[in-house]
């Protein structure tokens, strides 16, 4: 993950878009992302490629959580992962997308050191805001708009 950080920004932009380009496939499918992480990703320095492994925790969605929380990194969770009885859908996946986005293009682990744009961060505030009702819809939204506020960078 450090090494990885450390890359030119264009370059981390690039790996981002394969990993969007995999949840819109993923959406169409009709699965939400349960236990999604950065330990799901696999980026080949040499050949300037990110590769998604250990995704057997996708599920059909939208479903109830019928447990006390789901598996995860709390870091990637949205907050009704952590609720019985609240609905996991594709809105739950949206919110991880924006955390993935967030702790791929900052520098530390504190989140203080962002390296996108101020554009780019407000999709991520949206995509990972606390109310599932405030987040982008879709994947395929929250992918258009922050490749609209990608193209911009300021």
């Amino acid at each position: 993950m450090a090494r990885f950080r450390r890359l030119p920004v264009p370059g981390i932009l690039r790996a981002l878009e394969q990993i969007l380009d995999a949840h819109l496939a993923v959406e169409r499918a009709g699965l939400v992302a349960v236990d999604f992480y950065d330990g799901c990703l696999l980026y080949d320095f040499e050949f300037d490629r990110m590769a998604l492994c250990d995704l057997d925790e996708y599920r059909p969605g939208p479903f109830v959580l019928e447990a006390d929380r789901l598996p995860g990194s709390r870091r990637f969770m949205a907050p009704e992962e952590f609720t019985r009885g609240s609905t996991i859908d594709i809105r739950t996946t949206v919110f991880v997308l924006g955390r993935m986005l967030r702790l791929l293009l900052d520098a530390g682990d504190d989140e203080q050191e962002w390296r996108g744009s101020p554009p780019q961060l407000k999709i991520i505030e949206r995509a990972t805001a606390s109310d599932p009702a405030d987040r982008f819809a879709s994947v395929e939204a929250v992918v258009q708009a922050w490749r609209g506020a990608s193209s911009v960078r300021s």
